[in-house]
């Protein structure tokens, strides 16, 4: 088997693992919370049996269901991740820390989303300005 070929096995497994997890997770907090599958399912616009698949990790939890499964738990999305860092799900290149690894990332991650499309564009050039000195 050649070197990728592995690499892209072991990605796999990970990342089934991971799925698995996160199921595992929504699973317990609405357990937690007191809503049976059927009620989480309606809320969610799912029919029951799609939601424990979900749960199960036989069918993909998107991005979207995933909040909208937060939202009605009242929990943060990160918090089905476990042990598992939403952010590093992606890898940085090597010497590049993943972003969430700094304190400041998420207030400095949501004034940009809120600073109008101009504003972003001229911010990230200062940035890149500002990061080759």
């Amino acid at each position: 088997m050649g070197e990728e070929t592995a690499r892209r096995r072991v990605r796999s497994q990970r990342n089934h693992a991971m799925e698995r997890d996160i199921g595992r997770a929504l699973r317990e907090t609405r357990e937690q919370v007191g809503l049976s599958r059927e009620t989480l399912a309606a809320r969610m616009g799912l029919r029951p049996d799609q939601l424990k698949r979900m749960e199960e990790a036989t069918n993909v939890l998107t991005a979207s269901r995933l909040e909208a499964a937060a939202r009605e738990l009242g929990v943060r999305v990160g918090h089905f991740y476990g042990g598992h860092d939403p952010m590093r799900v992606a890898s940085c290149p090597p010497g590049i820390p993943p972003l969430m690894d700094h304190p400041e990332s998420h207030d400095l991650m949501q004034a940009y989303a809120a600073a109008p499309r101009e504003v972003r564009k001229n911010f990230a050039a200062l940035l890149e300005v500002l990061a080759r000195r």
